[in-house]
Order: C-alpha cells, then sequence, then structure tokens
C-alpha cells in the first residue's frame, strides 16, 4: 500500500492532508506503512521531518501486545510459566480475590480478556497528583483513582475487555522475576528491536518533553505538563513512534513465519490465538480480524490526548500504523484503518 492511495479514499475533491487533519483539530499526525517487510514510507503533519522518527506519542492500549511479547520471550527463557495455575499465587498477594467456582487462570486468559475481571481502562493521573504504586492500584486505595480489581464474571466464560488483567499480569510478572517490566521490555523488546524512539518507565524524568508531541484535549487546548500520566505500564504505559510500532509488527510477522531471532513461531502464533470456547477477537495481545483466506493482527489505543491502531497483514509482511496527538480528532486513526481493510490495502 502506498499513503496516496489512502488519501484518494479519506479526502475530499481538492482536500490536501493537512486541510482534513485541520478539520479534526489533529495538531500531530504520524503513519508509517510497511510493505514486504520493510518500512516504505513515514508520513507526518505537524513534526518536523528530520525529527518525525523520534518524536514520541503515548501508545495507550497498543502498550498491551508489546507487554505480551515480552512475556512470551520471559516463557521462552524458563523464567514464567504461561500455562501455570495463577489463582495460588493471585490469592496470596491479593487475598480477597477468589477465584469462582474453582476453576483455573493462566497468563493466557489475562491477556486475551477472559479473566472474567473487571477495570476496562484507566483514567490516568495528572502531574500534580501522587502516582500511585501497583499493589495500590490493584487494591484500589488512594491515591489510586480505579476501583478494586474484582471478578466481574467467572474466568473463561465471557470476553471482558480488562486494562486491570494486564496490570495484574505485570505485577504477577514481576513478582516472580524479582525484577521490573521496563527493564524486561527494554531488554527483550525494545533494545534487539532498535526501538530507539520508546520508552517503558515509571519515572517521568525519562520521559523527554523535547522528544514528544504534546497531548491535545477536548478542549482543543494542550493538556497541561504535556500529557497525561499511566503508572500501568503494561497496559498503557508504552511512549513510542509509528516507526518503533513498525518495526515490533514486523518481527512478528517474521515470528510468525519461523524468521525471527527473538521469538518463535510457536509462541507467536499463540499470540494470534483466540479463545476455543469464548467468543472474541483478541488473543493474547493481539486483536485478531479474520479474513476469507488470511487474517489481521493488531491493537488501537486511546489514552487522553493520544489515539492511535496498528494492523499487520503476515500473508503480505505489510502493515499500518497511524497515531495522533488529539482528543478531537480521536476517531481519525481507526476511520484510516476501517477503510484501509475495508478496501483491501493492506
Amino acid at each position: 500500500m502506498k499513503f496516496c492511495e489512502l488519501e484518494k479514499l479519506v479526502l475530499k475533491e481538492g482536500q490536501s492532508l493537512a486541510d482534513y487533519l485541520a478539520v479534526e483539530r489533529i495538531e500531530c499526525f504520524s503513519a508509517a506503512i510497511v510493505s514486504y517487510y520493510e518500512i516504505t514510507e513515514l508520513i507526518t503533519h505537524g513534526l518536523s521531518q528530520n525529527s518525525a522518527e523520534q518524536i514520541m506519542f503515548q501508545s495507550a492500549s497498543m502498550s498491551k501486545p508489546v507487554f505480551a511479547f515480552t512475556l512470551m520471550r520471559l516463557y521462552e527463557m524458563g523464567l514464567v510459566d504461561i500455562d501455570e495455575n495463577l489463582i495460588p499465587l493471585i490469592e496470596k498477594l491479593l487475598p480477597w480475590l477468589k477465584c469462582p467456582n474453582g476453576t483455573t487462570i493462566t497468563y493466557k486468559e489475562l491477556l486475551n480478556h477472559t479473566s472474567g475481571l473487571n477495570v476496562g481502562g484507566f483514567a490516568g493521573y495528572l502531574h500534580q497528583q501522587k502516582i500511585p504504586s501497583l499493589s495500590q492500584i490493584l487494591y484500589g486505595d488512594r491515591p489510586a483513582n480505579s476501583p478494586r480489581l474484582e471478578f466481574a464474571y467467572p474466568p473463561k466464560t465471557k470476553f471482558a475487555y480488562s486494562g486491570g488483567a494486564y496490570t495484574l499480569a505485570q505485577f504477577l510478572l514481576e513478582h516472580q522475576t524479582n525484577k521490573p517490566y521496563e527493564q524486561w521490555v527494554g531488554e527483550l523488546v525494545l533494545k534487539p528491536l532498535k526501538m530507539t524512539s520508546s520508552v517503558v518507565s515509571s519515572n517521568q524524568l525519562d520521559i523527554d518533553m523535547n522528544r514528544i508531541a504534546i497531548g491535545w484535549s477536548w478542549h482543543d487546548t494542550p493538556l497541561d505538563h504535556g500529557y497525561v500520566i499511566y503508572p500501568q505500564l503494561a497496559a498503557a504505559g508504552l511512549w513510542t513512534t509509528p516507526y518503533d510500532l513498525a518495526l515490533f509488527g514486523i518481527e512478528c510477522m517474521k515470528a510468525l513465519h519461523g524468521k525471527s531471532l527473538l521469538l518463535s513461531k510457536k509462541m507467536a502464533e499463540l499470540m494470534m490465538k483466540t479463545p476455543a470456547d469464548v467468543q472474541s477477537d483478541y488473543g493474547p495481545g493481539f486483536r485478531i480480524v479474520k479474513k476469507e483466506n488470511h487474517y489481521l493482527f493488531g491493537h488501537q489505543g486511546d489514552n487522553i490526548g493520544y489515539h492511535g491502531i496498528m494492523y499487520f497483514n503476515p500473508s503480505k509482511g505489510s502493515g499500518t500504523v497511524i497515531m495522533v496527538n488529539s482528543d478531537i480528532g480521536d476517531t481519525i486513526p481507526r476511520q484510516m484503518m476501517d477503510t484501509i481493510i475495508t478496501n483491501n490495502l493492506l
């Protein structure tokens, strides 16, 4: 796919991309196009072309596949067991969280949104607020602004999107490995893939204000201090660029063909596997879009001030990543991706 093909479908006659984005109040737009396992185009608006590869956006829930990839690598290293029944450990660390009906939960259920746990998403924190720890978030204790993690449904009976489940998975991973997730993802994903414009950190001093696209609110004003803080790193905490997410998607596609040096074909295929007994579009990490004779994998992301989407076609080695920094234009990435998928451009 070439970006000009998408422009022909979404722009009105005589309208430029800049005009289109201005109507939607989008200050910064960035997209990466992948063809035959290579990044072939980088399209930007509101960013200096010299720095476009380096300007970071919050990826929001697009953080989740990166966490899942990290977890799969740790499994292959023998440091975690994705098939282990986590209930005994959960009940030890979070005593109120009793598993209904005596069923089991593994990392796979936490990552494919069939654990039955609540807390779909998170509101984030302002810079003047005290930032809660992971345990305070899970316990629902102040200064956390989200409810305590609870079972909304019996496990493995229903799809229920849960950022809380990913936060629990991060909490358990850190307990089992005695090492913070931000160190694991740096060592196992960001550094080997040369995702040099990506940061996962609970320390706000690690966020270089000169390298981020400032988030814009529904009031058409810049966010206070530039962005809202999301300490739930596995669920929503990755700062990155479309270029770096394209590198990540390319590696996932290579893994599906047994050509990755980081992840086996077996584990990559597991990330694409939707539940057998529950109707869901999600595998452990990715949302799966099934087409007539192939499938796409990807994810959407929505934080305050930042919105994006990515999808990849492993049968062609192609993909697209789109990110914006506007709440008013929050639907644009999804509309563009829908157009791409509907017209078989991916």
